[in-house]
């Protein structure tokens, strides 16, 4: 029987209450591991301590790791935290895998919530317009570069009236982003793997400041394609000797 490789989904998690989340992302990588062949997945976060190294110490005999970033781009925590202690765990071979935010097929999955979030609120989707809700960046550039990207795929498919992007730390703000749309129809998405912090409080607060009506959508990462997605990920690595 040949062996299966193991896979890790990596998210960041919450530091001040680490438990609740470790848990989601453990739950996301048994689904995904129903859509995949020739891989054992399990799931961590790095902020649940000793969560990743139990991860990849598993029993389970795999020649190579590949570690997949439940993350929205390759900022610090990407390139070098996770590097740093899958590397110091891990006694195999490690395949990184980039990144859940710049996976190609996401904005089309953007596109696919939206026009239906629209549409349930008897509105054209040609009429609506679409705020991206992302994290942002002081100390790097990685974070707004992988929102913008996705914010351009969308705008050129022109399915939304207008493509807006905020940031949580950094301008423009979500606030500014949603400004002025008070009497026209909109959604909100944020561009986040999980729920934690920002989704559950600072998004809601920069929209209610700015005065918005529309409709708040539940993170993208959180989306119920988003196993198939990750699956496909890991198909294209050409990893699995099953």
């Amino acid at each position: 029987m040949s062996e299966a490789t193991l896979a890790v989904i990596v998210a960041h998690g919450a530091p001040s209450d680490p438990g609740p989340l470790d848990q989601v992302v453990k739950k996301l990588a048994k689904r995904v591991e129903a859509f995949t062949h020739g891989y054992h997945v399990v799931g961590a976060t790095l902020a649940m301590p000793g969560s990743l190294e139990a991860e990849l110490g598993h029993p389970r005999p795999s020649q190579t790791t590949v570690v997949y970033p439940f993350f929205m781009s390759t900022g610090w925590f990407v390139s070098k935290e996770l590097r740093r202690r899958v590397l110091s765990a891990s006694d195999k071979p490690v395949d990184f895998l980039h990144p859940f935010g710049l996976d190609r097929s996401l904005s089309a999955l953007c596109i696919q919530r939206v026009s239906e979030a629209a549409k349930a609120r008897d509105q054209a989707p040609d009429a609506t317009v679409l705020v991206l809700a992302a994290h942002g960046s002081q100390k790097g550039p990685a974070s707004a570069q992988a929102a913008r990207a996705i914010q351009e795929s969308i705008t050129d498919t022109g399915t939304f009236a207008e493509v807006r992007l905020g940031f949580v730390e950094e301008t423009p703000t979500i606030s500014q982003a949603a400004a002025g749309l008070t009497n026209m129809p909109a959604v909100c998405l944020p561009l986040f793997a999980t729920t934690a912090g920002h989704v559950q409080a600072d998004i809601p607060e920069q929209l209610a400041a700015a005065n918005f009506q529309g409709n708040l959508m539940r993170p993208i990462g959180e989306d119920d394609e988003v196993p198939r997605l990750i699956a496909a990920a890991l198909a294209k690595a050409n990893r699995p000797a099953g």
